[in-house]
């Protein structure tokens, strides 16, 4: 019997890519806010729809009806901020930390309800570790997910379950596809240079999040962020 992943935010190309690879080990309940999951009707997938404003409880409730067999949650949320501190407001600040941390937060409280997960993972970003200009916002809200990651790591050590951030550089697919409409020409020769092993590939990030949702390959690894951006950060 496959085990279960709960997957929030699988609506980028980047995330559909990886569930894709997921489903050939797991079965996947997806949790959305918004737009249904774009992925067609499959034996290995359930959509349970759940508001950012709803209470964890609820969401407990939707889940527990299709299955209790949950392995681990990854948190793929992510909303990009192409603003600069004089342009963004209030409401920007709101959505994007809203989107980015606070359904982290109530993925770590769903696990509570759960005796068998083993796995908690999400993806950050290579900006919350240096300054960007005109993606404060995003690069912000990132590094506080970083901090998140180690808090909720030594705060879930207790129920044996691992908490672990990837820190992402650019994916030739997803929002680092979509970063490229916001850069001139030699803005991307730049970025790509930044990249000494070139951009990243779905299978990466896959590879990567397979590694840390093995409870005997990486038993011993919590609170930690795994660099994988071909270079960017070194």
């Amino acid at each position: 019997m496959k085990k279960t992943l709960i997957i929030s935010g699988s609506n980028s190309e980047l995330a559909i890519g990886v569930i894709n690879n997921l489903l050939k080990k797991y079965e996947i309940v997806l949790i959305y806010h918004s737009k249904k999951p774009k992925f067609h009707n499959s034996l290995n997938i359930t959509k349970i729809k759940h508001s950012i404003e709803d209470e964890v409880e609820d969401l407990y409730k939707k889940v527990k009806k299709k299955t209790k067999n949950i392995h681990g949650i990854i948190h793929f949320n992510g909303i990009h901020n192409f603003k600069t501190l004089k342009s963004f407001n209030k409401e920007d600040f709101s959505n994007t930390f809203e989107i980015n941390c606070l359904t982290f937060i109530k993925l770590v409280k769903l696990s509570y309800f759960f005796n068998k997960i083993k796995s908690i993972l999400t993806i950050s970003s290579v900006s919350s570790k240096m300054g960007n200009k005109g993606i404060s916002l995003y690069s912000s809200s990132k590094a506080a997910l970083n901090n998140l990651v180690k808090s909720a790591s030594l705060e879930l050590a207790g129920k044996k379950i691992r908490v672990n951030n990837i820190i992402l550089g650019h994916i030739e697919r997803g929002m680092g596809k979509k970063t490229q409409n916001y850069l001139t020409r030699e803005q991307l020769i730049s970025l790509k240079n930044r990249h000494p092993l070139g951009f990243g590939k779905v299978e990466d990030l896959f590879y990567a999040l397979d590694f840390l949702l093995d409870t005997k390959k990486s038993r011993w690894i919590t609170g930690s962020e795994l660099v994988l951006d071909g270079g960017y950060l070194a």
